[in-house]
């Protein structure tokens, strides 16, 4: 009886409730993390949340939603602790939702970011990352931005949004962005985002007071590493082909030229892709397939008719040859900077994992930019609309 007794209240010991509990009017709530590099330091800047700002219980006054505090260092640990000099309450990370990082810190190479911010056993591993494209990451986060009052919510929900239904973008994750960085057979990519008109304006309540704001951000080209630095940006056409390849496309546009500045829309309403690699008389190459189904959305040319079937096979036909021209830009500009931002040195690792020993090492300088690829494409229109002809004149 008494060794069950003893049992028991040791049992009792690990059972010690919230000892490491914070109350929320402690902490502050972290939406948005900025990372620069500035004069050899890091400068971090934290977007906290002002409660009273976005709540619908309490008056609100002539203060923003949301805050910036800004540490320096040497160090990122360093940085976000001299944020403390200024903030009445620690940063809590647990509600982390966008991480930007500045141009020149991601051209310097993001290693220690990741590092540090994998370390943080406070915040998630499913915030996105983007870098901020020719500006810092300051910059990005101290914007008004119209219809979402937080800025950094706003971004979130903007990229997994265009993300879905707009091809030139991805949202990567923390974990993602680690099994990239991890990986000797492929690089990571990241979207960017650059802000559009006065920076200055932007941070004023005046910039979401008028229609269109005088500056607001858009997300623009895919930021393409070599290891961890990042060595280059790919266009619209190049980012378009890269979700292709990667299969991260879900739903985009195409426009299909069909007379003189006149063009026929098709949605793209599901797409995938599987990518197979072989070895040929000691060289390597890789198979890229794509199947792809969409639907006509606009027909701007009367002299169309969609209700021919043989119009519906040159319209298929004519689609594939825009997927066909994306993706080879893609694999061209990545060969160009020397990046295999596809995984098809990993998917290699996987088919070959003998051959891939041998040529590891000489993957990035030498094999992937002599690399043949091969592409597969197919291409289904599967429905016109609600209507085939328009009946307008």
């Amino acid at each position: 009886m008494l060794y069950k007794f003893a049992i028991s209240m040791l049992c009792l010991l690990m059972l010690t409730g919230c000892w490491s509990r914070r109350e929320l009017n402690e902490l502050l709530i972290v939406l948005g993390v900025g990372v620069d590099w500035e004069d050899g330091h890091y400068l971090v800047s934290f977007q906290v949340v002002n409660p009273s700002e976005i709540s619908n219980q309490q008056k609100r006054g002539d203060r923003p939603p949301s805050t910036l505090f800004q540490g320096r260092g040497k160090t990122l640990f360093e940085a976000a602790r001299a944020v403390t000099a200024e903030a009445p309450r620690k940063v809590y990370a647990g509600h982390l939702q966008i991480y930007v990082i500045g141009e020149e810190a991601a051209r310097r190479g993001i290693n220690e970011i990741i590092d540090n911010v994998a370390r943080d056993n406070e915040a998630r591993m499913d915030f996105n990352i983007i870098v901020a494209k020719g500006t810092k990451a300051e910059n990005v986060l101290k914007l008004y931005t119209p219809v979402e009052k937080l800025p950094s919510y706003s971004m979130q929900q903007s990229l997994q949004t265009s993300e879905r239904n707009w091809a030139p973008t991805i949202a990567v994750t923390l974990d993602e962005a680690i099994n990239k960085l991890s990986s000797q057979g492929s690089e990571i990519a990241l979207t960017g985002i650059r802000v559009i008109g006065s920076p200055a304006v932007g941070e004023t309540k005046q910039n979401v007071e008028k229609f269109l704001p005088p500056s607001r951000f858009r997300y623009s080209g895919i930021a393409a590493f070599k290891e961890d630095r990042l060595i280059g940006w790919l266009n619209e056409k190049e980012s378009r082909g890269y979700t292709d390849i990667t299969n991260n496309l879900d739903s985009t546009s195409i426009a299909v030229p069909c007379g003189e500045q006149r063009y026929l829309g098709v949605e793209v309403t599901s797409s995938n892709s599987k990518i197979k690699t072989k070895v040929v008389n000691g060289n390597p190459e890789v198979e890229v397939s794509i199947r792809t189904e969409g639907n006509i959305v606009e027909r701007t040319c009367t002299d169309v008719d969609l209700s021919n079937p043989d119009t519906i096979k040159k319209l298929e036909g004519q689609t594939k040859q825009a997927i066909l021209g994306n993706v080879e830009a893609a694999v061209q500009r990545a060969k160009e900077l020397k990046s295999d931002i596809f995984g098809f040195g990993t998917q290699m690792e996987k088919e070959h994992p003998a051959y891939w020993n041998r040529v590891k090492d000489q993957w990035r300088e030498e094999y992937f930019p002599q690399l043949k690829v091969t592409y597969k494409i197919k291409m289904f229109i599967r429905d016109t609309g609600t209507i085939e002809n328009s009946t307008i004149r």
